[in-house]
């Protein structure tokens, strides 16, 4: 005699991640793409405000165009961890009037940081350390009549050491498995694209090659 038994096929991947789960195995995908909320401006000025002065966006940049005759400004507010050191780039670029860089507890404050003037199409580049959890990032514009304009591109701000490399610190109970740049499966190791450090609390990716604005990091977490 013939038995025929009929069963739903098996989908082994979703199997195994039901057992891995059972057996308290969890993976979690976490983002590391810097802490500036629109950067790189690429469609509008969204998370950003401006005083004294109107914001747009032209080929993918902001602009600071005054209201009037003084000191005009756009600011964003980020958060931050109290002690921590961060690193900040900003792209410069100069229209018809001058600009520079202010980090601190305030828009307009440069408490953290108090870039020069810069008066030529360039990038800045400097480290500060947070001394409140939320901190403002300020472009200001020194305008002499109405309507001067001057632009900015590619803010970004990352967590660093210190020795000034930017660091991915990993949520607590969490450890990387797998990297993934701009969606490369990135390599470990000292010689290829990073290195997993543990401090004894968490552990903290450290990319040989530092991130841009518009790097896209994803971590492949499982719980340590």
């Amino acid at each position: 005699m013939t038995v025929l038994i009929s069963k739903p096929a098996i989908n082994i991947r979703e199997e195994l991640a039901s057992l891995r789960n059972q057996g308290g195995y969890q993976e979690q995908q976490f983002y590391f793409d810097g802490l500036v909320t629109n950067g790189t401006f690429d469609t509008d000025t969204s998370g950003w405000t401006g005083s004294n002065a109107t914001l747009s966006v032209s080929s993918g940049e902001l602009v600071i165009t005054s209201d009037v005759a003084g000191i005009c400004n756009a600011s964003t507010s980020i958060t931050t961890v109290v002690g921590q050191k961060y690193v900040i780039s900003v792209d410069h670029r100069i229209g018809t009037v001058n600009q520079d860089l202010l980090v601190g507890i305030a828009a307009g404050s440069g408490a953290n940081y108090n870039g020069p003037t810069i008066t030529t199409d360039q990038t800045e580049t400097a480290t500060f350390v947070a001394t409140a959890t939320t901190t403002y990032i300020t472009i200001r514009v020194f305008s002499s009549t109405i309507g001067q304009y001057s632009g900015v591109d590619n803010v970004s701000l990352f967590e660093v050491d210190a020795n000034d490399d930017v660091i991915h610190t990993m949520p607590k109970g969490w450890k990387p498995k797998d990297v993934f740049e701009d969606g490369l499966l990135q390599r470990e190791g000292s010689a290829h694209d990073y290195e997993v450090v543990y401090d004894g609390f968490d552990y903290i990716i450290k990319p040989t090659v530092a991130p841009t604005a518009t790097t896209e990091t994803c971590v492949i977490g499982v719980k340590a």
